[in-house]
């Protein structure tokens, strides 16, 4: 059996979203003298406090990554009473060790002063704003009703759309982003998600050659 594709293939679509910062600055003024217009400072001026640089593709970066980590989560939930296959298993069970990902860039936009996404719900239309990587309603209603290789194969094509999306965003937040803590998340989370794509498509040829193998000598 060829394994099916689904129609949410990520395109790893580069944002293009940036906000041009630019500052100006001139040097001190020199002591004035005694004919001078402008008088010496009686005292030293606090210097303002420089706030955290961010722009259009940070936001969209933690935006998109909650979403499809959202999803992750919920396809992972599935796992244990859909399949005993040990490598779909092993797998999700490590997601839970992007939790520490998932709370900082919740941080991160409160810090903001941006909304995170609402609490995903399997099975409804992806939240707005979201890109490529999401499943439909009508993804998830397939899924719900397969077991054992079938659900391994729709599981592993849902779950490489979805890395292979996040990897999209990471890119697009080393290109274009301006905050340095979600620049240095992109890249820990670039690291991360490669390796996952990596072992995804592996297990997604043997399977697929399994399935040819069994089908030539059913």
């Amino acid at each position: 059996m060829t394994i099916r594709k689904y129609h949410l293939a990520a395109a790893g679509a580069a944002l293009t979203a940036a906000v041009a910062l630019a500052a100006c600055g001139s040097g001190p003024a020199p002591p004035g003298t005694s004919g001078s217009a402008t008088p010496p400072p009686t005292a030293a001026t606090p210097a303002a406090s420089t706030p955290t640089p961010v722009n259009a593709a940070d936001v969209a970066f933690t935006t998109g990554m909650l979403a499809l980590e959202n999803q992750a989560a919920a396809l992972a939930a599935l796992v244990p009473t859909h399949t005993t296959t040990a490598q779909v298993r092993q797998l999700a069970a490590g997601l839970d060790a992007h939790a520490a990902e998932f709370q900082q860039m919740h941080g991160m936009m409160g810090q903001w002063g941006h909304p995170a996404p609402a609490p995903y719900t399997p099975g409804a239309a992806p939240p707005a704003g979201t890109g490529p990587g999401m499943m439909g309603p009508g993804d998830w209603d397939e899924m719900g009703h397969l077991h054992g290789g079938d659900f391994n194969d729709h599981f592993a094509d849902a779950m490489m759309a979805n890395r292979t999306a996040e990897i999209a965003l990471c890119r697009a937040e080393l290109a274009h982003g301006a905050s340095p803590q979600a620049r240095a998340l992109a890249r820990t989370m670039l690291t991360q998600r490669r390796a996952e794509l990596t072992q995804l498509q592996v297990w997604h040829h043997q399977w697929e050659h399994d399935n040819d193998h069994d089908m030539m000598h059913g």
